[in-house]
């Protein structure tokens, strides 16, 4: 048996290669020992950081451990086939790294690859003046492709980064917080490839949650493709983010990347910010996230669930639940005036919007060819703008921001307004097509024409009283058997396959049902 498991080891990470499993332990490890086992694990941080790595090889940190004031940084790469793990061992609570603002960073990698990180608890929370600090840094410069960095399960709260969460514009006071990752350099095409973040909890962390930085996406907006090299393989999964001081999540600089199955919760608490946005992607794709209680604090312009912001082209936001959203549920924005700035071919189907206020979507700037279909929007009655006094609530507004959108459209979408104060706002945006959408409730004399408008009740189970989560959702806004939206609208150009709940879309003689959510009985 032995012969064969060295077979399998030499086979998998290469000939003359073995891997070892190093433990660390902070209460009974001794550095003296050569950490082969649980009985003769290290003791310190700073005797992992001294050690380089091999492909295969795994650190195990003893459950219940923790680390002050020290940061962990261990050397070497892995490579796909045999990665290196840094994970943990026992029972217990989660090894714990705490930072103590002693440290810029607490856990980081810089130009290595081919590591799976996962079950540890990582702060770095200072009692004094907040420093610009980070969770968790990964960090690549002039490396080329860096392959298969995944993080899973990581717990990474308490990170107090800076002081000043006011200034929209600045970049490099949105690279602090949580978990940080930044491709930076200009002698060589740098990008993740295979990066994995799964399974996280990210709270109580300023200003960001989880921020992607590169210094090779300016050519994105340029088109210039030597220096637009994009990241691939960029699929961030599962985890939650509460009690954000800005953004939970703003993923930048992606080709393809997957943002599903996240939750969201009180972002935007001290400064402004959508709960997650994409920036400078091509062919994102957002789903089955759920994004609540954004806050709106004086003078902000952003606080809403989701964003496709500018220099984007063919994102998709699909099967996403946002509620409770002080300043709307989606935004498209472009900003006018930049050279070749864009936001083109935005789609956004399958989402439910219950009792946001502010502005539900928002259109801002030179958006082009947005199509937005086949969502369930719910203006609840008390549904205020908070941005300015006498600024109304809207439904759609679109907004100059140097320039005017051009080419919107809204097919299939079902709105109940319970609202009196709700209004529509095209300003001078051109291009804009509503056909087949059903208003039901209040009706504004600013509500858009439709050659196929439906005004009559769709008949939901429980509209307005979701509450929490898309199970809730699902089943508050299912229709009734004798919804008049059944078969209503119309089957677009690679329609969405499925509906907010995962029921398959059927589409008889070209005719598909309104909103979010397909009848129970097939038709």
């Amino acid at each position: 048996m032995k012969f064969l498991t060295v077979l399998v080891l030499t086979f998998v990470i290469g000939p003359g290669v073995s891997a070892a499993t190093y433990h660390v332990d902070s209460r009974d490890g001794d550095d003296a020992h050569d950490g082969r086992g649980p009985d003769r694990a290290w003791r310190s941080l700073a005797k992992v950081n001294a050690t380089t790595f091999a492909p295969g090889d795994r650190i195990l940190l003893r459950a219940g451990s923790a680390w002050e004031g020290v940061a962990l940084h261990p050397l070497g790469s892995g490579t796909p086939d045999a990665p290196i793990v840094l994970d943990r061992f026992g029972e217990g609570a989660k090894p714990a790294l705490h930072g103590r603002g002693r440290v810029p960073w607490v856990l980081g990698l810089v130009n290595q690859e081919c590591w799976e990180i996962g079950q540890l608890e990582i702060t770095n929370f200072t009692d004094g003046a907040p420093q610009r600090h980070r969770g968790v840094e990964l960090r690549a410069k002039d490396f080329g492709r860096v392959r298969h960095i995944h993080l899973k399960n990581l717990t990474v709260h308490d990170v107090n980064a800076v002081a000043d969460y006011t200034n929209d514009g600045d970049t490099v006071a949105k690279s602090f917080g949580g978990i940080v990752t930044i491709i930076e350099g200009a002698a060589q095409q740098t990008a993740w490839d295979d990066l994995l973040i799964e399974g996280c909890e990210i709270r109580d962390v300023g200003p960001m949650g989880l921020v992607m930085l590169s210094s090779w996406m300016a050519g994105h907006r340029e088109n210039d493709p030597a220096a637009w090299f994009p990241s691939r393989g960029v699929v961030i999964r599962g985890n939650t983010f509460e009690r954000i001081a800005r953004n939970g999540l703003l993923v930048r600089g992606c080709a393809a990347p997957l943002i599903e199955q996240n939750f969201f919760r009180e972002c935007g608490r001290l400064g402004s910010g959508n709960a997650m946005f994409v920036f400078h992607c091509d062919d994102a794709l957002v789903q089955f996230n759920e994004s609540c209680f954004t806050k709106y604090n004086p003078g902000d312009s952003d606080a809403a669930g989701f964003d496709s912001d500018y220099n984007c082209r063919r994102s998709v936001f699909q099967f996403n639940y946002s509620h409770d959203n002080d300043y709307g549920f989606i935004l498209i924005c472009s900003q006018g005036g930049r050279a070749n700035g864009f936001n083109d071919g935005t789609i956004v189907r399958y989402n439910i919007s219950e009792n946001d206020g502010g502005n539900l979507i928002r259109i801002s700037g030179t958006v082009t060819n947005a199509l937005i279909y086949n969502n369930t929007l719910y203006a609840k009655p008390g549904m205020a703008n908070p941005r300015a006094a006498g600024d109304p609530p809207r439904i759609v507004y679109h907004k100059t921001w140097g320039g005017w959108s051009d080419g919107i459209s809204f097919f299939n979408n079902l709105i109940v307004n319970a609202c009196p104060e709700v209004v529509y706002e095209p300003g001078e945006s051109k291009g804009n097509r509503y056909d087949h959408n059903l208003f039901f409730g209040l009706h504004p004399k600013s509500e858009p024409a439709d050659a196929h408008k439906l005004t009559n009740d769709p008949h939901l189970i429980r509209p307005g009283r979701a509450g929490l989560g898309r199970a809730a959702a699902a089943t508050a806004y299912a229709l009734r058997s004798d919804s008049s939206a059944i078969g209503a609208g119309v089957a677009l150009p690679q329609h969405a396959p499925h509906d907010f709940a995962g029921r398959p879309v059927l589409a008889a003689n070209g005719r598909v049902t309104l909103g979010a959510m397909e009848p129970d009985a097939p038709r």
